[in-house]
């Protein structure tokens, strides 16, 4: 019994150290912008997050990275961003930044959420 304890219990910290692993951003290469998307085209409009692959990457090296509840309590999240992929430790991945300065990127099946509190200047 003390035996499945202590496997379980393994398994739980494994799985939530795995969960809580931050992206190191100094490591984020080959950054391009693809599309921009919005789920309301009248109200949210590619010049309110008009950057480019420099400013882009300049977010997510400003930007604080945190978790989904987080996000979700304390920040807006707008209804349009931009989109794009990046390599990240060689891998390809997904991201996404919203007009409201948060923004994600996805590698495989970890999604990392990021806010922007310095990022005044870029989406201005």
């Amino acid at each position: 019994m003390n035996y499945l304890l202590s496997c379980f219990t393994a398994l739980l910290l494994l799985g939530c150290s795995s969960a809580q692993q931050n992206i190191a951003v100094q490591q984020i290469t080959a950054l391009y912008v693809a599309d921009f998307v919005s789920d309301e085209p009248l109200q949210c409009r590619p010049t309110d997050v008009d950057l480019s692959n420099v400013d882009a990457l300049q977010f997510f090296q400003l930007a604080q990275q945190v978790d989904y509840k987080t996000l979700h309590d304390h920040y807006n999240i707008a209804p349009c961003g931009i989109e794009g992929t990046l390599k990240y430790r060689q891998q390809s991945c997904n991201w996404q930044i919203k007009a409201g300065a948060t923004g994600h990127i996805q590698c495989g099946e970890e999604r990392h959420y990021f806010a922007c509190d310095k990022c005044e200047l870029l989406f201005n």
